[in-house]
């Protein structure tokens, strides 16, 4: 248990120092600096920088995204009702912790050089696009559906980038036009 307490420390360091200072910033010293454990540890843990950046993008994704948004996935929900509540759950992950989604915006860019950290990414991706589609597809055709969750999590992920520029928060008018836009 003690190995999986070092490892989520050294995990909520990274997001930290990333959120913070880019992943230009994020180095090994400092991240266990902030979680305050030895730098062997990370070492242990994770091999290197790019390691720990490695299973970051699997750890924001599976303890803070997709256990979040999964759930919400019905396909007896109306697309409308699906698109509002998934559009309005990434809002809520963003207001509790800007800090996870500004790291996985930075993942997802630092993805164009560490294949890995891209195959992650485009994995878990592809199979909220399946889920989506199949939800979707309750109720119109599978071409229909396909387009609208693609266009959905495009559009969600440039919000997504705008507000970890801006810090502009959408309103609930603009949460429902969307899902009325793309249903």
């Amino acid at each position: 248990m003690r190995g999986q307490e070092t490892r989520e420390k050294i995990m909520e360091a990274a997001i930290k120092v990333i959120a913070e200072e880019t992943i230009e910033g994020l180095s090994t010293r400092k991240v266990s600096g902030i979680a305050e454990v030895n730098l062997a540890a990370i070492h242990y843990h994770h091999r290197s920088k790019d390691g720990m950046l490695i299973d970051l993008a699997r750890y924001i994704l599976n303890n803070y995204v997709l256990p979040r948004l999964e759930p919400l996935i019905d396909s007896s929900k109306q697309p409308v009702d699906l698109i509002r509540e998934l559009y309005s759950e990434v809002m809520k992950i963003y207001t509790e912790r800007s800090d996870i989604m500004v790291s996985l915006v930075y993942l997802w860019l630092h993805g164009m050089k560490n294949r890995r950290i891209r195959e992650i990414l485009i994995n878990a991706r592809a199979d909220f696009y399946d889920r989506l589609d199949r939800a979707f597809g309750a109720s119109m055709s599978t071409r229909r559906a396909s387009k609208i969750s693609k266009r959905m999590l495009t559009f969600i992920a440039g919000k997504i980038m705008e507000m970890s520029v801006d810090g502009e928060m959408p309103d609930e008018r603009e949460i429902e036009e969307l899902s009325k836009m793309l249903s």
